[in-house]
């Protein structure tokens, strides 16, 4: 070491020791080692470098590493020296903090994150809020950024266990950021989050969950809640460019304006269309409590789509507007290209809404392509009425334009229109072995109930008089029946929500194909 002197504004002097070059040399190799062992390391946030916590452990098994990051301790240098097949585990019940990026390497296996005790989380089983006592907390420390990450073409990383919420009280776009435009082999890929809980901080706004713009993507048996807020187009999940081969599997979601949406930003090409995703067994719920208190709009909504299937899920309480969105936009009038085309809504309970289903085939706003090939079938439609804090016309189907929208053995206690047409009449349209709400004026936008263009489109169907219209305020065409009360159709028992028929129905076997009209769906709520 060299001693120097420096002379104050006092005129006294002040000695300290400047390091020798060859010490300098050693502090900067100890400062690189680290560095690269997750020790010290440099803070975006406070533009210094400094220490980071608690190394961290790397302990050989069998099957591969894990790499063990205490409270405290330094989550992105674990990711970082992880290879195929490790596990990063993190410390039950500790907070960390994020930004955390999936760095790009060329792994053949899944980098696992998970917390200490995933063991306690059985495998496909929904985790709830209760289960956060045993994750880990990854928190987004705000400044527009997201907790997690992904680069360019970053691929087979999971999430198992963990918590991700927001500290501070600004402003976060997206809570997780899965791709941002990429394209090609650039789009991050091969990623999964299995037992996840999510939602914002007590302060701040979280504008979205999941940013899902990425492919082979999985997010399974988690609970998304709270992303609602006054004045914010808010979703819990949402993908838009380069969403592809995606599922979303067993999970609870909340969301404001829509629980889930693909679409809503224009993609750069045809090509980073969202495709072949599947949403199945999932609820997707609005609390009471965001009734003036958050912006809603959907629970689900199709904008840019190709390849979708909603099946099976619970969907709860969309207290204005429609349940369920199915409309073409081309959102900033740049993607001519958009489209919604070959989507299967099937095996789905929608309980409670001011209205069923709103179809628009083509954008009313901007060119655009034209809806294709759309299944709605063996669905169960209960309470789709004004009212009880609902709001809305209650209708069941509201459409314009579309080819190939075939709407088919569904059940639904509906106290508006059956449904209503405007605009641009739909090609190739079906309705047909149905069990639905007549509602005041039945079928509306048809000039002609009695022509074979209306005939064709409605076959077979039972209307219920909910409504209790006078005879001559009938509005459908001929072969279809209507009935006057919920009991008159012959429910299995509706008194516990079974709106199956039973065999001794009227209308048992009377479908097409001798199958029953209606939906074999059962609820535990009560139509009306």
């Amino acid at each position: 070491m060299v001693e120097s002197t420096v002379r104050a504004k006092s005129g006294k002097k002040t000695r300290f020791w400047r390091p020798s070059p060859a010490a300098q040399l050693t502090i900067f190799v100890l400062l690189i080692s680290a560095l690269a062992a997750g020790t010290v390391g440099f803070d975006a946030y406070s533009g210094r470098i400094g220490l980071l916590g608690p190394s961290i452990d790397i302990v050989s098994t069998k099957t591969g590493r894990i790499i063990r990051v205490p409270a405290g301790g330094n989550i992105q240098a674990a990711i970082d020296q992880a290879t195929s097949g490790d596990i990063v585990e993190l410390q039950a019940g500790a907070t960390y903090f994020g930004e955390i990026r999936l760095t790009t390497k060329p792994l053949t296996d899944f980098v696992t994150i998970r917390s200490s005790a995933a063991d306690r989380f059985p495998e496909e089983e929904r985790v709830g809020p209760a289960a956060a006592v045993l994750m880990p907390k990854i928190l987004a420390r705000g400044a527009g950024k997201s907790a997690i990450t992904a680069e360019n073409g970053a691929h087979h990383y999971r999430f198992v266990g963990i918590e991700f919420t927001a500290t501070g009280d600004d402003y976060v776009y997206n809570l997780i950021l899965f791709g941002n435009g990429e394209t090609g082999d650039k789009v991050p890929h091969d990623i999964e989050i299995d037992r996840c809980y999510l939602h914002p901080g007590k302060k701040g706004v979280v504008r979205r969950g999941i940013a899902l713009n990425s492919s082979i993507t999985t997010i399974k048996n988690s609970y998304l809640e709270g992303f609602g807020f006054p004045g914010e187009e808010t979703q819990g999940i949402c993908g838009w460019t380069g969403t592809r081969n995606v599922r979303i599997i067993n999970n609870y979601i909340e969301g404001g304006a829509e629980n889930i949406m693909f679409g809503g930003s224009d993609p750069g090409s045809a090509d980073q269309i969202p495709s072949d995703i599947e949403v199945n067994g999932n609820h997707l719920n609005k609390p009471r409590s965001w009734v003036g208190a958050a912006s809603m709009k959907t629970l689900f909504e199709l904008k840019n789509a190709k390849r979708v299937q909603l099946i099976g899920n619970l969907m709860t309480n969309n207290w204005v507007g429609s349940a369920l969105r199915i409309t073409v936009r081309n959102q900033e009038g740049n993607a001519p290209f958009s489209t919604v085309e070959d989507v299967t809504i099937r095996d789905n309970v929608i309980q409670n809404a001011g209205d069923g289903i709103n179809i628009l085939g083509k954008d009313d706003s901007h060119p655009s392509q034209t809806l294709k090939n759309l299944a709605i079938e063996n669905n169960l439609f209960l309470n789709i009425a004004d009212g009880n804090g609902f709001d809305g016309s209650g209708y069941l189907v509201q459409i314009a334009d579309g080819v190939g929208i075939a709407f088919i053995n569904n059940t639904a206690f509906n106290k508006g229109n059956i449904v209503s047409f405007y605009g641009t009449m739909p090609q190739n349209f079906i309705f047909r072995d149905n069990i639905v709400g007549h509602g005041n004026y039945g079928i509306h936008g048809l000039s002609d109930l009695k022509s074979p263009t209306a005939t064709a489109i409605f076959q077979n169907n039972i209307f219920i008089n909910l409504n209790s219209v006078s005879s001559e305020d009938y509005a459908f065409p001929p072969g279809n029946s209507i009935v006057s009360t919920i009991s008159d159709v012959g429910f299995e028992n509706p008194a516990n929500g079974d709106y199956r028929l039973a065999p001794r129905s009227k209308f048992h076997g009377k479908g097409h194909g001798n199958k029953d009209p209606g939906s074999n769906q059962q609820s535990t709520l009560r139509a009306f």
